[in-house]
């Protein structure tokens, strides 16, 4: 497995030891959601006729479908719950899960060509001069806002630029900045209603050298999920949207009876219901092996990514940190028989840019990148869901930890039990009732 020195590395998430096989008592963390307001760029798509809308497609897969998926953020807060900074994946009591390069880039519509390569970061994000060109404007017109430490474009000024734009019939541009904006608000978001340069970096490597985005949507989504939960608790800063979509078809899809060809377009036929994330914790909980969608009903077997260079599994580069994650604890998603994992697959390295100097580990990733090893049919069996006894003895023996079905504290550090923080919501509705009831005697006074 890979390690990192933690005094070299100060600052760095890094794995924890996985030798004990005692279950542990997982308590719950509060979570949140990077969220933008989605409506106004909704209304400006609609300016798009077939054609135009068939050209991004082709250009930029299939993100615009996003646009039209509403996420129910208390399921995203119940399954971060379940992460495993030990496994890198999501260890529910009885079933591991994990997305996957091969599940993403077939929701994205957007498949891996080694022959391209994949987004990589490069020590720096890209000039906004060159963002500026992208989208058809000059570079002192492009306004950038900074808010602390973070710099990027407001989602109003985009919004403004595609309105005038779409009145031009300048459809070049037009598509060129509903995707940065969509790259910003949705694949990559990172702060409410601003698209960031981070955003901006994987977008032009998208735009300008054809460089596929996937591998870094799932490292972003990855990282945060580890950073949150080494926190205990915080934002998601990812693409939460393709996270929904994932789980919530794994989770139903088994009870459609009719087609779902397409991953996004047909996700409206799932009905979700309506549940707190109490709720959503219990129920993915209680989910047995044999009433979950393993394989999504949209997904065809093909050769998988199973590691890359020197690393035993397949680290994930994004544009603000490294994580890696372990496709063969996810055989079963991808129509293959789960088989024990071996332990240097498990974990592996996960780090962020801005805590501490990863040069050289950042050019083994790029070069581990230039050899990517797949398996298919020779080296994995015929497609086939299933697990073998193996892999079912190791996984009852390494002791799941059993997930505390209790509301997160609001506040970090807050030690007041869910019966004290009745009794102060009691005394504080008590008190206001009180007040009204003093003001309605002092208006009939009058």
């Amino acid at each position: 497995m890979e390690r990192l020195d933690s005094n070299q590395y100060q600052g760095m998430v890094e794995d924890q030891d996985n030798t004990s096989n005692a279950p542990k008592a997982k308590k719950s963390i509060r979570i949140t959601t990077t969220d933008s307001n989605l409506e106004r760029l909704v209304e400006i798509t609609k300016s798009m006729s077939k054609e135009i809308r068939r050209d991004f497609d082709k250009m930029y897969g299939r993100i615009l479908d996003l646009l039209d998926i509403s996420v129910k953020t208390p399921v995203i807060s119940a399954l971060a719950q379940f992460w495993s900074s030990d496994l890198h994946c999501f260890e529910l009591p009885n079933l591991d899960l994990v997305p996957t390069i091969e599940e993403y880039t077939r929701m994205k519509g957007l498949p891996i060509d080694d022959n391209v390569g994949v987004y990589s970061y490069r020590g720096r994000y890209v000039d906004e001069r060159k963002i500026a060109k992208l989208i058809g404007l000059h570079p002192d017109q492009l306004k950038l806002e900074k808010r602390g430490a973070i710099q990027g474009l407001r989602k109003s000024f985009l919004e403004d630029h595609l309105e005038a734009l779409a009145g031009r019939g300048s459809w070049h541009y037009f598509n060129k900045t509903l995707a940065l904006t969509i790259y910003g608000l949705v694949l990559f978001p990172f702060a409410p209603n601003m698209v960031d340069h981070a955003a901006m970096d994987v977008f032009a490597q998208y735009e300008t050298q054809g460089l596929n985005p996937v591998p870094a949507i799932l490292a972003d989504t990855l990282l945060t999920l580890e950073v949150c939960q080494k926190k205990n608790g915080g934002t998601l800063k990812c693409c939460t949207h393709m996270l929904y979509v994932w789980i919530i078809t794994h989770m139903y899809a088994c009870e459609l009876r009719t087609l779902f060809p397409d991953p996004l377009r047909d996700f409206g036929r799932i009905k979700v219901k309506r549940q707190e994330a109490r709720e959503w914790k219990k129920e993915l909980a209680d989910i047995q092996d044999n009433k979950i969608a393993w394989a999504c009903p949209w997904y065809s077997p093909y050769e998988i990514i199973f590691s890359c260079g020197d690393f035993a599994n397949v680290p994930l580069m994004g544009p603000r940190g490294c994580v890696a994650y372990t496709p063969s604890i996810a055989l079963r998603q991808l129509k293959r028989t789960q088989v024990k994992p071996v332990e240097e697959q498990l974990g592996g390295i996960c780090f962020q840019y801005d805590v501490a100097d990863t040069s050289q580990l950042l050019v083994r990733v790029r070069a581990a990148w230039r050899n990517v090893q797949r398996k298919g049919d020779d080296e994995l069996g015929k497609p086939r869901v299933s697990a073998s006894q193996e892999y079912n003895e190791w996984r009852k023996a390494r002791g799941v930890p059993e997930c505390v079905l209790r509301e997160a504290p609001h506040a970090e550090g807050s030690s007041r039990s869910s019966d004290e923080t009745l009794k102060a919501m009691a005394s504080e509705l008590e008190r206001a009732r009180a007040q009204i009831k003093q003001l309605e005697e002092v208006e009939e006074g009058r």
